[in-house]
Parts: structure tokens; sequence; C-alpha cells
């Protein structure tokens, strides 16, 4: 990736969605099927887009760590690829999730202006949640949840020095330099999602996890709403933040995503 690089949002997510919201407003409601009964076994599918802004942390050789940011609004332009869903299991007080997403973005940074060199990096990032849940509260004005499970997070960076434009081989090394890390590591996670129905239509999401493990801390908050279209179909969306932070000397030892999601849910 280099600096004149404008990737655009992949067409097969924006087909997606596009699909989604064609499917909630040509089907009628009454042709839905119905819930079922909460003795069975209860899914729900929910693929969605997390515009996720990135702020990361990248390890240079012996350099100083660089910060390297991507805000939401310019994710477009450093997004190649995305692809994200959540799958969740309930019967009774017992469920449980599974959470997968996919991103690859290419960023970069240049130092004075590019007058002492500067790197492109290109990053692929797979995480991969799964947890169990119990429901310790189950009320008409709300319900709380428990829940342990593990995430997987794999990581793989590509670092391509630049070299300064004075002559001299720039901060980051000679031109022509690659740093390469591809590395990941299971993380035991703890925490608490709850639901508070507002009314017939819509209800409010809080969630919250901590996890340790491999090296390597991480956290999650989510703060959502959903909005029930019919029995079977609802709208999600929300804010969401993930960070992690690693022990070893890895090319990106730290990172933060943070970002608005939308989501279609299709229960069955």
């Amino acid at each position: 990736m280099h600096g004149s690089r404008t990737s655009l949002f992949p067409r097969s997510v924006v087909a997606l969605a596009v699909a989604g919201v064609a499917v909630l407003a040509s089907v009628p409601a009454a042709a839905q099927n119905a819930i079922p009964s909460v003795n069975d076994w209860q899914f729900e599918f929910v693929p969605y887009i997390w515009g996720a802004g990135v702020r990361s942390d990248v390890k240079l050789g012996p350099l100083p760590s660089s910060t390297l940011s991507v805000s939401s609004t310019s994710l477009l332009k450093a997004l190649d690829f995305a692809a994200m869903g959540t799958i969740e299991a309930r019967k009774g007080d017992w469920g449980g999730f599974f959470d997968a997403q996919y991103i690859k973005l290419g960023v970069g940074n240049q130092f004075g202006g590019g007058l002492l060199g500067g790197y492109n990096v290109d990053m692929q990032e797979q995480i991969y949640t799964l947890a169990g849940t119990y429901r310790v509260v189950n009320n008409p004005s709300m319900s709380l949840d428990l829940l342990a499970g593990a995430r997987y997070a794999t990581i793989k960076t590509t670092v391509d020095a630049n070299p300064s434009l004075l002559g001299g081989p720039g901060l980051v090394g000679p031109a022509g330099r690659v740093l390469e890390n591809d590395a990941g590591w299971w993380n035991g996670i703890i925490g608490v999602k709850t639901l508070v129905p507002v009314n017939d239509r819509w209800s409010l999401l809080g969630y919250a996890d901590v996890g340790s493990g491999s090296g390597t801390t991480s956290w999650q908050v989510v703060a959502g709403a959903s909005y029930q279209y019919s029995p079977a179909t609802s709208i999600k969306f929300g804010y969401r933040a993930l960070s992690f932070k690693r022990d070893d000397e890895a090319t990106i030892n730290k990172m933060t995503m943070y970002g608005p999601y939308v989501g279609l849910g299709f229960k069955f």
C-alpha cells in the first residue's frame, strides 16, 4: 500500500446491507415466522457492519513506537475488505453466542512530510469470540446475563519502509526494508450483557467483557438499541469499542477499535 492508495468500501458488503434492508421493506410482518416458545431453542443470526476507527501503536525495530490512527470517517479510504456476523442461541436461562470478524486495512505514516522517510502498513485482522451465557435476572423491565468464554485474535502486519527524500536511509531504515509479523493469541473472557425493553418494538443493549491470557489483555464494550420490525426480524445499531494490549515486542502491540455499527437480526 502506498500514499496514493484510495480503496473503496467493498461492494459485496454494501450489497449485503442493501439486500437486507430490501427484505425488511418488502416482506409483510405477518408472513414472518413466529418466535418459538422459550422452552425451545431460539437462534438469531446478525450480519453487521462496524465502521470502526483504529488507533494502534506500531513498533519499528529499535525506534520508539509510532501511533497510527484511522478515524471512522476515513475508514473507507483504508478498508480493503470486511466481513462480520454474530449467531446467538438460547434455551430458557442458558445460551451462547459466536461472533466473527475479518478486516483488512492499509494505512501509512510519513516523517517530516516524507523528507525523513516513512512507512506503509497492511493489516489483516481476524477476531473470534465464543461464550456461554446464563440469565440471572429476567423480568419485564430488564434481563441480565453473565457470560464466560474465549476470544481468539490474529493480526498479520506488513510494514514497507520508504527512503528519505534527502538521500539518506530514512528514520525506519534503508529503502525496501520490510517488517513482517503474524501472530495469534487466546484470551479467556468474562462479562455481562443486559437488555432493557423500552416498549413492544424498542429495546436497549449494554455489553462489557474483559479478557486475559497468552501475554495479552483485552476489553470490549457495546451500547446499542434494537428495533423489532417483526417477530423474526430486527434492526440493530449502536457503538462498539474493542481494545487489546500485548506484552511482547510485536510490530503492533496495542490496538483500539471504536465506532458505530448497524446490523440486521434474523430469528429462527
